[in-house]
């Protein structure tokens, strides 16, 4: 990884630690308990991480939804092998589908009573190519999986949370928001839900007490990385988000991978300590903003007031000589 891409990740982390950890932390286990969540995008790698570190806080119940319901029925097995009280729900369903999401957020509420955190983890893996090539539909799936997700999950869990008065919201969104080439529908996506966690602050804070986080995860080996793998050695596999015979999937696979394998990976395990941490409300003070998991969260604490007053892990308009142009009030 040059110098340039790996200053797109703003810290040193590559794993969680004792700050960010519930298995070992009981003060932030102890933050969570009795708490109602659902994890979006739960069947493997960050999603199943999240979930299962999220099942060490003494939840009240743990709602996972995947597209592969045998998949997130192993990550529900696995969370309540941490807690063996834990009430569990599972569901398979395309997170694009609101009427899909708005019957099972209603089936939450009635089983559990309410919903305190969502995260909306979901995604699907893009084609690595420049704007003018790639197959349309893969573009607008890729789009759509994350940001129509992230918006159909907030829709329709905002009114209980602003009826109950409090609530987290936590997208997956991706260093990639800040990218300009390559991959135009994840970036798109990804920044997208970063202004979408900005939007849901500023209208739901202060009359509701709801906060809503964008993270940067990591660079994961998930379903991201190994589909694009297995597409470029040809090793043809069941449930692979790879479309054969789709535009440009060859040249999209073996770009990912000559990208990809530059890099260091981390943990994901470092993602779900700091969805930990802000499903906790430790880092309330961060709602609306951009967080990198890969800082530490006592870093961003001793940054309270710097963050607070200078406005910053925000997208702006820079026009230059230290002025960015302020968000317009409508």
């Amino acid at each position: 990884m040059t110098n340039k891409q790996a200053d797109r990740f703003l810290g040193k982390l590559h794993d969680c630690y004792f700050g960010t950890d519930p298995r070992v932390n009981q003060d932030l286990a102890k933050q969570l308990n009795g708490k109602n969540v659902i994890v979006a995008g739960a069947g493997r790698g960050i999603g199943r991480a999240c979930a299962e570190f999220l099942s060490f806080g003494g939840l009240n119940s743990l709602s996972l939804v995947a597209l592969e319901q045998d998949e997130v029925d192993e990550t529900a097995k696995l969370c309540r092998e941490a807690d063996k009280s834990l009430r569990t729900k599972t569901e398979a369903f395309d997170v694009q589908d609101h009427h899909a999401v708005r019957k099972f957020l209603a089936e939450v509420v009635e089983e559990f009573g309410s919903i305190d955190v969502v995260l909306m983890n979901a995604g699907r893996p893009p084609q690595w190519l420049p704007t003018s090539e790639g197959d349309l539909d893969i573009w607008w799936d890729t789009v759509g999986v994350s940001l129509r997700g992230a918006y159909n999950f907030s829709r329709l869990a905002l009114p209980v949370m602003q009826k109950k008065g409090g609530g987290r919201i936590i997208f997956t969104a991706s260093a990639g928001a800040h990218s300009n080439r390559g991959m135009s529908s994840y970036i798109v996506a990804k920044l997208g839900m970063v202004r979408l966690a900005e939007i849901i602050h500023v209208e739901n804070f202060h009359e509701y007490n709801i906060r809503a986080f964008a993270i940067h995860p990591g660079s994961i080996p998930t379903r991201f990385y190994y589909d694009f793998k297995d597409k470029a050695e040809g090793r043809p596999k069941e449930r692979s988000y790879i479309v054969e015979g789709a535009e440009g999937e060859d040249k999209s696979a073996q770009t990912a991978v000559n990208f990809l394998e530059r890099g260091t990976f981390d943990t994901p395990y470092m993602a779900a300590g700091m969805v930990t941490a802000l499903a906790s409300g430790k880092l309330d003070f961060m709602s609306g903003r951009y967080v990198d998991c890969s800082i530490k969260v006592e870093e961003y604490e001793e940054k309270h007031d710097s963050i607070v007053q200078n406005d910053l892990y925000r997208v702006r308009l820079n026009v230059g000589e230290g002025r960015l142009i302020p968000v317009l009030d409508f």
